[in-house]
């Protein structure tokens, strides 16, 4: 399993993978036959990692509150 850390990491180049293949021009026929796809991976894969976001920040302030970290 992977640390939050890779996983965090995995996800920003997943998602700047799929923007260059957005961005690409002239785009090739896979990408175009794609192109829906991809553009909805590329949102869930932001979605997964704002997820890990909040549940870290979540974490650093439940640890602050109840003296977990100084």
């Amino acid at each position: 399993m992977r640390s939050f850390e890779e996983h965090k990491q995995y996800l920003k180049d997943l998602i700047s993978h799929y923007d260059e293949l957005i961005e690409m021009k002239p785009r090739n026929a896979l990408v175009s036959s794609f192109l829906n796809f991809i553009k909805e991976e590329k949102y869930k894969s932001i979605r997964r990692l704002r997820n890990i976001r909040e549940k870290e920040i979540e974490c650093i302030y439940f640890a602050k509150t109840y003296r977990g970290i100084t």
